[in-house]
């Protein structure tokens, strides 16, 4: 099971990221002024926002862990007591990959 805590040294690991805060306070990472992780609760557990390319294809393969909003059509969220720390790793570094800046992406190949 995974935390926010991990998110974070996960999240602080890549290139240029950056503890953030969302609009309405809530904790996030940036990287060059764009989130790319995002902490929110329902029903009292945490859940993830983050950024995929495949947002539907990711849902799709596991909807007990993954859900897509209507109400923001870019991000999907994760329960994070769904997932393992290997799985937050991928999805975080793939969503910093999506909302780093092209030349930040191309210069740290190493992201994977």
């Amino acid at each position: 099971m995974a935390s926010w805590d991990d998110v974070g040294r996960i999240a602080l690991s890549l290139p240029e990221a950056a503890p953030g805060e969302a609009h309405e306070g809530s904790p996030a990472y940036d990287v060059a002024g764009r989130q790319f992780a995002r902490l929110r609760w329902d029903e009292g557990r945490e859940l993830l926002q983050f950024w995929a390319v495949d947002r539907a294809g990711l849902a799709a393969s596991n909807p007990e862990a993954y859900s897509l909003w209507k109400a923001f059509p870019a991000a999907v969220f994760a329960w994070l007591d769904q997932l393992d720390t290997d799985e937050v790793r991928e999805i975080i570094t793939d969503s910093w990959r999506a909302r780093a800046p092209k030349r930040l992406v191309k210069a740290h190949p190493e992201v994977s």
